[in-house]
């Protein structure tokens, strides 16, 4: 079940321009901030109430809390861009009908983070968005000298996002890195992993078919988050609805290999049943 959260402030759409766009989630209105901001580097305060359409008191909290979660800087009456690739796409969010599934789809699967674990990540916008999530918990404090979170990245843009928190542990891959997915590929990367181990690995895909399992475009990406996905414990797949049917061209893992998959119902009874018959949790979103 998916709960939406709301603020007693928050207003209806900008005028001229359907509320159904406006993003009414913490979660929702941070990502589309920082879309803007990776473009503008900078943003004020009155601007960014008039294009979320809500209150300049909600949107001074949330720069406070971004830059508590050293996501962006906060100046007089706005915030500037720190050094970070904010996200993969190319396009404004606002712009991308699948925005919304993935705001679902990251923010259960940074609440399955346990604080201290070892986690990893192979590329895309799903599994970036919940990185980002996961390394901002507040819940994440390093102790006794321990890191709060080790994130080991097999995508350059993700090394980005973690690296910035004191708190969390950043190992990344080596490798070539391949220049849409940012991903790290080849003997280096492969040759690394093979002595790493991970409590959980978030993957991402391009594709999700009962059949063909979960694929990508790229053989040589595929076979580094195989490589992951064997070093551990836990396999979390993440999808959104236009994955489902869909076969890419390299095979990364069957359905069976994940332990949990995250997607936005409604799940195809056909997907459900192999789910249940190969013992993958679904978590509906």
């Amino acid at each position: 079940m998916t709960v939406h959260n709301s603020e007693a402030d928050e207003k209806p759409g900008v005028a001229g321009e359907p509320a159904s766009r406006t993003p009414r989630d913490r979660s929702a209105r941070w990502d589309h901030v920082l879309t803007l901001l990776s473009t503008t580097k900078r943003l004020s305060v009155a601007e960014v109430a008039r294009e979320l359409g809500i209150s300049e008191s909600t949107v001074r909290r949330d720069f406070m809390e971004m830059e508590r979660a050293q996501l962006a800087r906060r100046t007089h009456g706005g915030i500037v861009a720190v050094d970070v690739a904010y996200s993969l796409a190319t396009v404004p969010r606002s712009t991308d009908e699948g925005s919304a599934f993935r705001e679902r789809v990251s923010d259960r699967a940074a609440s399955l983070v346990q604080p201290g674990q070892i986690i990893g990540f192979n590329g895309g916008r799903t599994t970036t968005s919940t990185a980002r999530r996961a390394v901002a918990r507040g819940d994440l404090d390093s102790r006794d000298g321990s890191p709060g979170l080790t994130v080991v990245c097999a995508a350059l843009n993700i090394a980005t996002e973690a690296v910035l928190r004191p708190s969390v542990r950043t190992v990344v891959l080596g490798g070539v890195a391949e220049p849409y997915s940012f991903e790290l590929t080849g003997p280096l990367a492969t040759a690394t992993m093979r002595d790493l181990w991970l409590d959980t690995m978030f993957v991402g895909t391009v594709g999700l078919d009962v059949a063909a399992g979960l694929t990508c475009n790229s053989d040589a990406e595929a076979g580094v988050t195989r490589i992951m996905i064997g070093h551990a414990r836990r396999v979390v797949g993440l999808a959104t609805p236009d994955k489902l049917g869909h076969r890419a061209l390299a095979g990364i893992c069957p359905v069976s290999v994940l332990t949990d998959l995250i997607i936005p119902g409604p799940v195809p009874d056909e997907l459900r049943t192999h789910l249940e018959e190969a013992s993958v949790t679904l978590h509906e979103v």
